[in-house]
């Protein structure tokens, strides 16, 4: 069985906004602290090269209890 890859970019934030475009395509845009600054190069990279990401959203107490748990 092979291995989860390691994800690009993981914090804690909020959303921002939520909006359809005129193509009726949806855009969401995401807040963090400052903490979060060095994903920027990463999402920036991502961006620049046009890479489509698979993304998830957690609670952030729900996912700090699962990560408690695992422990």
């Amino acid at each position: 069985m092979s291995k989860t890859p390691d994800p690009i970019a993981s914090f804690v934030g909020g959303v921002t906004k939520v909006k359809t475009m005129a193509d009726g395509s949806p855009r969401f845009e995401f807040e963090a602290p400052e903490e979060a600054i060095g994903v920027m190069q990463s999402l920036a990279e991502a961006q620049a090269s046009r890479r489509y990401l698979f993304v998830m959203v957690f609670d952030a107490d729900d996912w700090k209890k699962f990560q408690d748990a695992q422990r």
